[in-house]
């Protein structure tokens, strides 16, 4: 029976790593055809990553860390092999958030006193990178522009911090599970720095995972948790709110002229035909999932922290918007399709063990039956955006 089982775990790695390989195929291809724009000036395979090469190769603005990145294999190597280079960078961080998403998954079930069939754990970590909202053309022509999604593939400077964010998190998780005995040199100091790194790509990770944070460690301290160990975990996020402001001041504009302004609603109104359906639409699985748990969602706190950044997410994006220059660019959707991510990710492996809970009730099963069935639509809706964009149209398709 081991050796059968043996087997079929090696046959899903295979199979697991040759959809990772095919995947990242269409990746190069996508990301190679996105950077064009530089040699061409096509407006074929519209992104933001051609934009924001030519911002740091000829424009000399360094808002991220992805810019040095860009420089470097340009000006070192020049545009047609720099052009190679970050095609071929873009397409790594992309591809292996994959496994990483797999390794984060078995990190959180290691703590989270279940398991579910390792298969699952892949399945879950392709899925968690390709999904999108719930498309209904009706709701919202656009695949993504009037949705929130978790995944994208226009994005470069995403593409880093959703890659180095679920570094961070496994690093949290080890640091934070280990810190009542007092944390260790190691990981004290792996954490902050990949989270200094993360907040470097982009800082929208960190506005919606440091409240959160901050959130535990208060409530650690109010449940008698020793002021010290407290502090040294909290003063993690001195650096990397440092960078988040420096970021600040080279994206404030000419004279100070970009900043933020309080008003509900209005950003996520700013596009799409029926906003307030397709919000729902965005988090469809979150909330069949949700409904499933609605009684007991407290007591697993990894699903409880993802919701709580979740929650993070939507009042940023849902209260305040940006004003002057970048009033149009809605960057605090950033922070809420980091959240989105996290929380599809721990949602799915939250309803995979309820999938195989043998003492589950009929009225559960059902419930658990459909919410696989809106995930299965999330997973389609993305795998139909990304072959959209394979063909060469815009991201606003």
């Amino acid at each position: 029976m081991d050796t059968a089982v043996s087997k079929y775990d090696k046959l899903y790695k295979y199979i697991y790593i040759a959809a990772i390989a095919v995947y990242a195929g269409f990746l190069a291809f996508l990301f190679y055809n996105q950077l064009q724009p530089l040699h061409t000036g096509t407006s074929l395979y519209e992104s933001d990553t051609a934009a924001h090469v030519s911002f740091a190769v000829y424009d000399g603005y360094y808002h991220s860390l992805a810019a040095f990145i860009y420089l470097f294999f340009i000006k070192v190597f020049g545009l047609v092999v720099g052009t190679v280079l970050i095609t071929a960078t873009l397409t790594a961080v992309t591809a292996l958030a994959i496994p990483l998403t797999a390794r984060l998954i078995r990190e959180v079930l290691k703590r989270s006193g279940y398991t579910i069939p390792e298969w699952s754990v892949l399945v879950i970590s392709f899925f968690a990178n390709i999904h999108t909202a719930f498309y209904v053309s009706a709701v919202n022509k656009q695949h993504y522009i009037g949705y929130q999604c978790a995944n994208m593939w226009h994005n470069s400077t995403y593409l880093f911090m959703r890659f180095f964010a679920i570094l961070t998190v496994i690093a949290f998780i080890k640091l934070y599970e280990d810190y009542e005995e007092g944390p260790q040199p190691g990981e004290w100091i792996v954490f902050p720095l990949l989270l200094t790194v993360t907040t470097g790509f982009k800082a929208s990770f960190l506005t919606v995972f440091a409240p959160v944070m901050a959130f535990l460690l208060i409530r650690d301290l109010l449940y008698g948790e020793k002021f010290k160990r407290v502090f040294s975990i909290g003063m993690t996020v001195v650096l990397p709110i440092g960078v988040m402001i420096l970021q600040s001041i080279v994206m404030a504009g000419d004279g100070g002229s970009n900043g933020y302004a309080f008003r509900p609603f209005y950003a996520l109104k700013m596009r799409g035909d029926h906003p307030k359906v397709s919000l729902i639409l965005s988090v469809a699985f979150l909330l069949v999932v949700f409904f499933i748990h609605l009684t007991d969602f407290f007591r697993d706190k990894f699903y409880l922290w993802t919701l709580a950044m979740w929650a993070v997410g939507f009042l940023e994006v849902f209260l305040f918007v940006e004003t002057g220059a970048r009033a149009l660019d809605s960057n605090f959707m950033w922070g809420y399709s980091i959240a989105l991510f996290f929380a599809f990710l721990i949602s799915m492996v939250k309803l995979c063990r309820d999938i195989f809970d043998k003492g589950a009730g009929l009225v559960k099963r059902i419930l658990c039956f459909v919410a696989a069935a809106v995930m299965l639509w999330h997973v389609i809706s993305g795998v139909w955006y990304f072959a959209l964009l394979l063909t060469g149209v815009t991201y606003f398709v």
